[in-house]
């Protein structure tokens, strides 16, 4: 098999996206800087659609190619990103700050 193929099959395996997440994850536990928690998110939710469609839960075929597999991962990571921001972001007052000259 060549590489191309071997990359094919690591890509649309549920178990590399599972592992991927994780390590994004543990890495952002450790930075704490909350920009890489939605991308492990949004490994988990491939990892979970790639597994519900091996159990055939979703009918038909949603991800049938390593293309789709990744437009659906920067999709759902913009999308967890900007959930993350939205529900962490802090929000402006307009006290005025004994600072502000």
């Amino acid at each position: 098999m060549s590489i191309f193929g071997e990359v094919t099959m690591l890509i649309l395996s549920e178990e590399f996206w599972l592992i991927l997440g994780l390590i994004l994850i543990i890495t952002d536990i450790f930075l704490g800087s909350f920009f890489l928690l939605p991308i492990g998110v949004a490994a988990f939710i491939i990892s979970g659609l790639l597994y519900s469609q091996a159990q055939l839960w979703l009918g038909g075929v949603l991800l049938e190619t390593w293309k789709d597999v990744l437009i659906y991962f920067s999709a759902f990571s913009v999308l967890s990103i900007g959930i993350v921001k939205f529900f962490f972001q802090k929000k402006a007052d307009n006290k005025e700050d004994i600072n502000d000259y």
